[in-house]
């Protein structure tokens, strides 16, 4: 008898520690979604305004939005999606949803159980999804096919995400799965100790004029290896999204360009370091700033930051080629590819 009483101890024990091992991972999970939609909320342009741009909602039965995604289609084959709205009812949680219409998810229901996939034949496995998944994926999913196409026979259709964290369903339900070649950073810099580290520059750094936009379009087209007149428009033209734009200008050619809003940096591509350097000089002394943050590859800078997080690039195919990373000093992360 004084065993079973042990036995049963040490059962409804084991059912405890599962439980708060469950309720632990789904926490995790859901501060990791919620993480993704961080980084968008950093950024203050509407990008859903491109024409290029394509937006999917989910939606509960009143009508309400609980997730809402943005992807850009930069090349025929190539997009850039961000997660720019998760409600805490579902971050971090399987839901089943159903087409309202192309670009619209309706919730039917919360799972509570995931599903066991792995008694399912292995072609199934491997070349399906489950029905119940987070949010982001299914958006992701249905954005894809709206703006890339639903056959990708050649194989190049490919999707690009940033996050600070990355949960297991971005890879195994969504499929994004290739790392990029770069490991990136949010950092912010304390401006006395990264001016004396900056290289100096002959050339003239003035500020942008709108007369400079076909010679900037033109140099960011060099940088990204695609045009992109719309969305620049749309960042020059944003008092919220640009405070100040400096150029680096030769023989009527910009050969580099910085974009920020205040402290944080939106873009600073340029032929040189020395030409990156001598615009964000220009950039900091210019608004009298104490502190820079900006997203960029590590390696880029010579100062160490005071405040440092990881970003995480993944797609869903491969690497993308087309782009220059050699002029990219800062990029535009939860905004655009670069």
């Amino acid at each position: 008898m004084k065993t079973g009483f042990v036995c049963d101890d040490r059962n409804a024990l084991i059912e405890m520690l599962i439980g708060f091992i469950i309720a632990s991972l789904r926490r995790k999970s859901e501060e990791m979604s919620v993480a993704n939609v961080e980084l968008a909320k950093l950024n203050k342009l509407d990008t859903g305004k491109l024409p290029e741009a394509s937006v999917a909602f989910v939606k509960n039965d009143s009508g309400k939005t609980l997730a809402r995604e943005t992807i850009i289609k930069y090349t025929p084959s190539l997009a850039y999606a961000v997660v720019q709205e998760l409600d805490p009812s579902i971050a971090g949680k399987d839901i089943l949803v159903k087409n309202e219409d192309a670009l619209q998810l309706k919730l039917i229901t919360i799972e509570t159980v995931k599903e066991n996939r792995r008694l399912l034949p292995i072609a199934q496995q491997f070349h399906s999804v489950p029905d119940g998944r987070h949010a982001e994926c299914h958006m992701t999913d249905v954005l894809a096919t709206h703006s890339l196409g639903r056959f990708n026979l050649d194989l190049k259709k490919n999707v690009t995400i940033d996050s600070f964290e990355l949960t297991d369903s971005w890879r195994d339900d969504a499929g994004f799965i290739v790392t990029d070649r770069n490991t990136y950073f949010q950092g912010t810099f304390d401006v006395k100790k990264l001016l004396p580290t900056l290289l100096p520059s002959s050339q003239t750094i003035s500020a942008y004029a709108k007369t400079d936009f076909d010679a900037v379009a033109d140099f960011d087209s060099t940088v990204c290896g695609f045009s992109r007149d719309a969305y620049l428009q749309l960042l020059l033209a944003s008092n919220a999204a640009a405070t100040a734009v400096f150029v680096a200008k030769s023989s009527g050619s910009v050969d580099g360009y910085i974009v920020g809003s205040g402290e944080r940096i939106n873009h600073l591509y340029a032929e040189t370091i020395e030409l990156a350097h001598a615009l964000l000089k220009q950039y900091v002394l210019s608004l009298k700033l104490t502190t820079v943050t900006l997203f960029a590859a590590n390696g880029v800078w010579e100062c160490e930051p005071k405040a440092k997080r990881e970003v995480h690039r993944r797609h869903t195919r491969a690497v993308p080629s087309l782009i220059k990373w050699a002029k990219i000093y800062a990029l535009n992360m939860g905004v655009h590819i670069v």
